[in-house]
This record gives structure tokens, C-alpha cells and sequence, in this order.
């Protein structure tokens, strides 16, 4: 048992950097959110915090949960609503994200006082049903609402995490049930790992379908850019600009200053009746 476990751990921990690594190459290219970053951080931290709470700091079956686990646990109850928020096609009003803030920074201030004084027994189970009441939140926001991304496997990158989940939570409790038979001692057991392996692998796989829309949408624009009457310098800043580039990096590629990338970039505008870069893209993506 205890060898899965180290199997688990190291497929959950590769899985996840390989996923974040793949939002920060989307992130740059302006096909993923920063809140969807945010949110594979902060499972990184979670699983890290109970690996060391579980390994090298093993704590008693009866202790109570770490600071770290307990702080990790509030960073995911606010990035998961976020991130689930952010790629969907939804209006939030201010005061619900405000309510979101306001309720982790209460958390946090009784975690952290909590790790000075042993009367506040009551935090570890608040934290836990604000964790619980922020994933059922953001599953209702999911199933409720359409995705503003929409790749050719969005519904069984859906499909997968559901089902997935459901399979996991169902082995999970067999293997617990049978390790307490046999009275072996799990020391982070297989249930969060699991979740974490399918988390990721949704994220992976639709980044990776991202990065391959936006590829052909790079292509289809690339070749568009001649349906214009641009300039030679015009048709080299628009290329450019479907890239993602900056006006820094634009006139860093091309050696021309940064007042003069904006002259050009106004009159691609101009004369492709656009007014941003996200317009441009979209117009000769079709």
C-alpha cells in the first residue's frame, strides 16, 4: 500500500507541473486565465503541505490538521469558484467575490491565531465547510453555465472529471475499508492524489486542445492577413499582434520604437475596422 501511495505522489506531482507549466505557455499566448494558474498553485501547495505533514513531519492519528494544510485548503476554496468563474460565460456581482475575500481573510486570521493559542478547535471543521460549500458552488457554476472556450472536447473533458471523480471517491473507500480489515496504517491514502491525477489531467489535455485551436487560428489569420491592403511593415506588426505580442515585443522583433509599432497598429486597425488586438485575432481567425 504504502508503495502506491509513493507512486500516486510522484504521478500527482509530475502531472501537476507538467499542467502548469502548459498555463503559463497559454497564459502567455492569451488563451488561459490567470485564475486557472492560481488554482493548479494552489493544488501544488495543498498536496505538498500533506506530504510533508504525512512524511517528514508525521503527526499523530489524532492531531489536528496542520497550519500549512489548513492555509492551502482556504487558497483552493478561493481559486476554485474563481477559476470556474473566469472560463465560464457568467456575470458575478461585485459583492459575491468581495463575500469570497472577506470570509478566506477571516480564515486565515483564526488559522494563524490558531497556531498560538489550542482553544480555537472549531477552525479546522470551518475551513473544511468553506472548502466544501466553494467546490459544490463552482460544480453548480459548471454544469449551469457554457464554457467560453469551446474546444472539440470540452464535453468529455467534462465528462471525464465527473465520472472520474465519482470512480475515485468509489475505490477510495473500498481501499479504506480494506486497509483497516487488514489494520495497514495509510499515511495520505489514495483519495486526494486520485482527485488531484484527474484534475490535472483535465487541465493538460485542455490546454493542450487550446494550444492546437489557437495554432489553427494562428495559421488562418496568418493567411487572412493577406486579404488586406497592408503595408509590408503592416503585414509584419499584424503577424505579430495574432501572436500575442506586445508593443515592447513588437518593436524589440522589429527594431522600430514603441510610438511607432502604435502608428501601425492603429492603421491595421483602421483598415480592418477593428478597435484591439482580441478583435483583430477573431476577425481573421475566420
Amino acid at each position: 500500500m504504502k508503495t502506491v501511495e509513493i507512486v500516486l505522489l510522484i504521478i500527482t506531482y509530475t502531472l501537476l507541473i507538467v499542467a502548469l507549466f502548459l498555463q503559463l505557455i497559454c497564459y502567455k499566448r492569451k488563451i488561459e486565465t490567470i485564475e486557472t494558474v492560481y488554482f493548479t498553485i494552489s493544488l501544488l501547495l495543498l498536496i505538498i503541505a500533506i506530504t510533508v505533514d504525512a512524511v517528514f513531519v508525521p503527526l499523530p492519528q489524532d492531531a489536528e490538521t496542520s497550519i500549512a494544510t489548513m492555509l492551502s485548503m482556504v487558497l483552493i476554496a478561493v481559486t476554485t469558484p474563481l477559476q470556474a468563474i473566469s472560463e465560464r460565460k457568467l456575470t458575478v456581482p461585485k459583492g459575491a467575490k468581495k463575500a469570497l475575500f472577506i470570509s478566506a481573510g477571516i480564515l486565515i486570521c483564526l488559522i494563524v491565531v490558531k497556531g498560538f493559542v489550542n482553544f480555537l478547535v472549531f477552525v479546522d471543521k470551518l475551513v473544511a465547510l468553506f472548502l466544501g460549500i466553494s467546490v459544490v458552488v463552482s460544480m453548480i457554476v459548471i454544469q449551469k453555465t457554457t464554457p467560453k472556450t469551446i474546444t472539440a472536447s470540452t464535453a468529455k473533458i467534462e465528462r471525464f472529471l465527473t465520472y472520474g471523480t465519482i470512480i475515485v471517491i468509489s475505490i477510495s473507500l473500498i481501499t479504506n475499508y480494506i486497509s483497516e480489515l487488514n489494520k495497514i496504517s495509510l499515511k495520505i491514502g489514495f483519495l486526494l492524489p486520485l482527485i488531484f491525477i484527474i484534475l490535472a489531467v483535465c487541465k493538460i489535455w485542455d490546454d493542450l486542445e487550446r494550444l492546437a485551436l489557437f495554432k489553427a487560428k494562428e495559421i488562418s489569420a496568418t493567411q487572412n492577413i493577406h486579404n488586406y491592403s497592408f503595408t509590408k511593415r503592416e503585414k509584419e506588426i499584424a503577424e505579430l499582434l495574432v501572436k500575442g505580442m506586445t508593443y515592447k515585443q513588437i518593436s524589440e522583433e522589429l527594431f522600430i520604437s514603441i510610438p511607432t509599432v502604435k502608428t501601425h497598429v492603429s492603421n491595421v486597425y483602421k483598415k480592418c475596422q477593428v478597435n484591439s488586438k482580441f478583435e483583430l485575432i477573431k476577425l481573421l481567425s475566420v
